[in-house]
């Protein structure tokens, strides 16, 4: 270990470099706190001992600038201080100082503080090295987390947002890296799409990865399995499920068989293109806001059980007609419990009223004024909870 001994009387740099070489240790001196620090500047040194009282830079003076001054190690230092007085040993570790020997120093006494501050020194140093794993460990895991937010983010909806006559708009901004919410919409054949959004409780790694397995599932790609078809003995082969049926198939499909439950709620609809006819089911999900072109907001449905939570839940069917100009608005409890910085929620009824009040703007526009406009009820670009929202407006 190397030792930096700052006094500026040489006799007692003498003395003390003395026992420390007895002690094996490799010793640089200085006259001062001045040329103590030049040295700290150029040298590698565990550690230091220094005189209080010094020309040019006391000792404590000294240790306070090696404490302020980010050092790539740490540096134990001992001040050295003829001083007794209780009032007198605190500035000095106030200063920053690690221990402290008054003058004339006991040699077992010195040689007890410089062995406790090599053992210091050596817990510092296995924590840098520790921390140092962690580090690399975190950065593997934060480029694994990023591939993972980029798959997830490739099952999302294309950016071709017109289907049918149909205009589909969407905002999906995770709390994390992945997101236990998810979002899709697609045709299940020429006269009808299906639309979902869906929220797994919790958050993380498990979530996302049970909301990548129900985007799977929940695809426009025709398969054996597939719980929104109905496979039919006469062309064309299948008919659409009602969507309480789906949600019942899904519901049957996870339940969980260990104690660490995990469930999520969901709203899942069909439109009929031709008429305007929606059938919609929700399990445990915020209820859809209905924006009519005359300017009014209506809430649809009445909650359900969310999905995976119990065994042989039924769902309802709830229906509406989507007129020229019109929107559906669905959404995630990411948005209606979002709390400003008063731990006020955001609320369905002040959604309602900004919804309400953007309607007679473009669809994509009305839905980014409403992100900056909770944004700035968040205060921020990080959310407790995945913001997810799906808005679609029949086509005038």
């Amino acid at each position: 270990m190397r030792i930096l001994i700052v006094d500026d009387e040489d006799t007692n740099r003498i003395i003390l470099s003395r026992h420390l070489k007895k002690w094996k240790y490799e010793i640089l001196q200085a006259a001062n706190g001045k040329e103590a620090w030049e040295i700290l500047q150029r040298e590698n040194i565990n550690l230091v001992i220094t005189d209080w009282m010094m020309p040019l830079m006391t000792g404590a003076e000294l240790v306070q600038k090696i404490r302020e001054y980010n050092f790539p190690y740490y540096i134990y230092t001992i001040l050295l201080t003829s001083q007794s007085s209780i009032e007198h040993l605190v500035q000095g570790m106030e200063s920053g100082a690690d221990d402290y020997v008054v003058k004339p120093f006991n040699e077992q006494e010195l040689r007890a503080r410089l062995r406790a501050g090599e053992r210091i020194l050596a817990l510092e140093q296995e924590l840098a090295r520790q921390n140092a794993q962690l580090t690399e460990a975190y950065s593997v895991i934060s480029k694994d987390l990023e591939a993972a937010s980029k798959m997830q983010r490739s099952l999302l909806p294309s950016s071709d947002s017109t289907l049918s006559g149909y205009c589909f708009e969407w905002l999906f901004l995770p709390s994390k890296y992945v997101a236990g919410d998810i979002l899709n919409f697609f045709k299940l054949d020429d006269t009808h799409i299906c639309f979902y959004l869906l929220d797994v409780a919790g958050h993380g790694i498990p979530s996302a990865m049970l909301s990548v397995t129900l985007s799977k599932i929940l695809t426009p790609n025709m398969r054996e399995g597939d719980p929104m078809h109905q496979s039919i003995p006469h062309t064309p082969d299948f008919q659409i499920r009602k969507p309480s049926e789906v949600l019942c198939e899904l519901n049957e499909r996870f339940q969980t068989e260990h104690d660490a439950m995990q469930y999520f709620t969901i709203i899942y609809g069909v439109i009929d293109t031709l008429t305007g006819k929606i059938i919609l089911s929700q399990a445990g999900h915020p209820p859809p806001l209905h924006v009519h072109h005359g300017g009014e907001v209506e809430a649809i449905g009445t909650g359900g059980f969310p999905v995976g939570m119990l065994p042989d839940m039924q769902y309802d069917d709830c229906e509406i007609v989507l007129k020229k100009g019109d929107r559906l608005v669905v959404y995630s409890d990411g948005i209606s419990e979002c709390a400003n910085d008063k731990n006020e929620l955001f609320g369905q009824e002040r959604l309602a009223q900004l919804i309400g009040k953007y309607r007679k703007f473009p669809l994509k526009e009305s839905v980014r004024m409403g992100e900056e406009f909770l944004r700035r009820w968040n205060g921020s670009d990080e959310y407790d909870d995945d913001v997810t929202l799906l808005a679609i407006e029949r086509m005038e």
